[in-house]
C-alpha cells in the first residue's frame, strides 16, 4: 500500500506540504509517509490515498 501512495503522489505532482495539509499533519510526517523504509499505519496510508484521489479495495478469494 505504501508503494501505491508513492506512485499516486508522484503522478499527482503535489508537494509534500500539499499532501500533509488535508491530513492535518506536518510536512515532516508526509515525508515519513512517502519513505518506503519508515513504517506507516494503515489508516494513514488510506487517508493519504484518499487525498490523492485513490481508494483501497481489498478482496479475498478462495484458492482454486
Amino acid at each position: 500500500m505504501k508503494l501505491a501512495v508513492i506512485i499516486a503522489f508522484k503522478s499527482e505532482g503535489l508537494s509534500k506540504s500539499e499532501l500533509a495539509r488535508p491530513l492535518g499533519k506536518a510536512e515532516t510526517e508526509a515525508r515519513r509517509i512517502l519513505d518506503p523504509d519508515h513504517p506507516t499505519k494503515l489508516y494513514l496510508l488510506e487517508a493519504a490515498l484518499a487525498v490523492l484521489g485513490k481508494k483501497i479495495l481489498i478482496t479475498i478469494l478462495d484458492a482454486a
